[in-house]
């Protein structure tokens, strides 16, 4: 489910004529310099709740520019607001093909000066509901009554008589004599 649900936003993004880069990352990797704009970032994480045999899952998006001297933050922001709306609308047409629904308490925040890149645009918050698509028929298959938890020793075994009668500690902290007075 978590796959589908990044190459949902994945494939509108790529699909998306003004997106150039699409990430599903943690928000303190964004701004790193490299990244190509117009971007599609979806936050990572999903949340997601089950009442029934329906997920109710909520994701946060943003649509980012870096500004120019051609266009100011305003209009970026603006643009970024339209193009989240058409992929929303565009998820809200295509919900029968999808198996999703998008429900009608999404929104928005505008964004600037956003994180090392400058970026800004608008960031928004989605939930949507899915079916449950777990095959119950195969869920005795992933269990196993007989198994048992393997014990591990709680360090790992090293040779104590190495062959050339010499003995390199890798794991051994390091010694310093820092001078802390004069």
């Amino acid at each position: 489910m978590i796959n589908s649900i990044i190459n949902l936003f994945r494939q509108q993004a790529q699909q998306h004529k003004t997106i150039k880069a699409f990430y599903y990352n943690r928000k303190y990797e964004l701004g790193s310099g490299k990244d190509s704009y117009p971007l599609f970032w979806l936050d990572d994480p999903i949340l997601g709740r089950n009442t029934g045999n329906v997920f109710t899952n909520s994701v946060n998006f943003a649509i980012l520019f870096v500004p120019d001297k051609e266009r100011s933050v305003t209009q970026l922001q603006s643009l970024a607001f339209s193009i989240g709306l058409n992929i929303i609308e565009r998820i809200k047409q295509q919900s029968n093909q999808l198996g999703i629904n998008i429900l009608p308490d999404w929104s928005f925040l505008t964004l600037s000066n956003y994180y090392d890149d400058n970026a800004c645009g608008c960031r928004f918050s989605v939930n949507f509901t899915q079916a449950n698509m777990q095959n119950l028929c195969l869920i005795d298959e992933q269990f196993d009554t007989e198994k048992e938890f393997e014990t591990n020793d709680a360090l790992n075994d090293f040779d104590l008589s190495p062959a050339n009668r010499c003995e390199v500690f890798v794991n051994k902290f390091p010694e310093f004599d820092l001078k802390t007075k004069r």
